[in-house]
């Protein structure tokens, strides 16, 4: 069995031509999935995001002075 030793000049090219070709694409997949994490961590999907807890103290003060006064 006969073992070639790896041209390191020859993977570099392959792998420039790689990111020439899928770059963007690539690049492009990363911000939307960070964007899309981002905007989970922010509003989430209960009371234990920061914009949810936020707004569910907003609703409960409005609701709570609305029925002061209303009253």
């Amino acid at each position: 069995m006969e073992v070639y030793p790896i041209d390191f000049f020859v993977v570099q090219k392959i792998m420039q031509d790689i990111i020439r070709e899928y770059g963007p694409a690539v690049i492009s997949v990363v911000v939307i999935g960070a964007m899309i994490a981002l905007v989970t961590f922010l509003i989430g999907s209960d009371n234990s995001s920061i914009v949810g807890q936020a707004f569910q103290t907003l609703i409960e003060d409005f609701f709570a002075g609305a029925s002061v006064g209303g009253a």
